[in-house]
C-alpha cells in the first residue's frame, strides 16, 4: 500500500504512513503502533506471571507463620495441662499449694508467649511484590515514552 493512498481494514478507515527515524521509516506506522500494543500485552503478561509468582511465595510465609502459631498453640495448651499438675504437685511439697499454681502458670504465660512471638515474627517478614511493583513502574515509563515518540512521529509528519 502506497502512504496517502486510503484503504478500509475492517470498519475502520485507514490511512498508513510511514515514520521516519531511527532506521524505521520504511515501516508502515500501523505496524509500528500493532507491534507497540503486542510488545504491551507481552510485558503485562510476564509482569502478571512475576506477581503470581512473588504472591506464591509470600503465600507459602504465611502458611508457615501460621502453622508455627496454631501449632505452638496446640502443644502449649495440652503439655501444658500436663505439665501444669506435674510442677504444681512438686511444688505444693515446699510452697502453699496457690503459690505454686501462681508460678507455674506464669512461667506457662511466659513460653507461650515466647512462641507466638516467633510465629508472628515470621507473618511479619511478609512483604509486597516489590519486584513486580518496580517492574511495572518501569513499563509504564517505557510505553509512554514510547507512545509519545510514536505519536510526536506522526503529527510531526501530519
Amino acid at each position: 500500500m502506497q502512504p496517502g493512498h486510503t484503504e478500509t481494514r475492517g470498519s475502520f478507515e485507514y490511512e498508513e504512513r510511514t515514520v521516519p527515524g531511527d532506521g524505521m521509516s520504511e515501516r508502515a506506522f500501523g505496524s509500528l503502533l500493532g507491534e507497540f500494543f503486542d510488545q504491551a500485552k507481552r510485558l503485562i503478561r510476564g509482569e502478571l506471571a512475576l506477581a503470581k509468582t512473588e504472591l506464591r511465595q509470600e503465600v507459602t510465609k504465611v502458611k508457615a507463620g501460621g502453622v508455627m502459631v496454631g501449632l505452638g498453640g496446640v502443644l502449649l495448651f495440652i503439655g501444658g495441662i500436663a505439665f501444669m499438675l506435674f510442677a504444681c504437685a512438686l511444688l505444693d511439697l515446699v510452697l502453699p499449694f496457690w503459690a505454686a499454681a501462681l508460678i507455674v502458670t506464669l512461667a506457662f504465660f511466659a513460653i507461650g508467649a515466647g512462641i507466638a512471638m516467633a510465629g508472628i515474627k515470621r507473618i511479619k517478614e511478609i512483604h509486597a511484590p516489590n519486584q513486580t511493583i518496580q517492574t511495572l513502574k518501569e513499563d509504564s515509563q517505557w510505553a509512554s515514552r514510547t507512545f509519545q515518540s510514536v505519536k510526536s512521529q506522526m503529527h510531526g509528519h501530519a
